[in-house]
């Protein structure tokens, strides 16, 4: 589920998802909830979408404003 291996493709696997996050973000920034509505259907369970987040945020990708509760794509 997280990192491809013999059994998880890599367009399964989180690593493989991280790109789509990044597309709609690339756009302009959004909410953590507009930003899930948006790729849920690229994402199995919400969790994978927590942790594609995660992992994006862990490598500066990312930035998140938590008080407004709102994603940017780190050019």
């Amino acid at each position: 589920m997280i990192v491809p291996n013999k059994v998880i493709r890599f367009s399964e696997s989180i690593i493989g998802k991280m790109p789509i996050i990044l597309k709609f973000l690339s756009e302009k920034e959004m909410t953590v909830k507009d930003l899930y509505f948006k790729t849920q259907d690229h994402f199995d369970e919400i969790d994978e979408f927590i942790y594609s987040l995660d992992a994006l945020f862990l490598l500066d990708v990312i930035k998140v404003d938590f008080d407004k509760g709102v994603v940017t794509y780190v050019s």
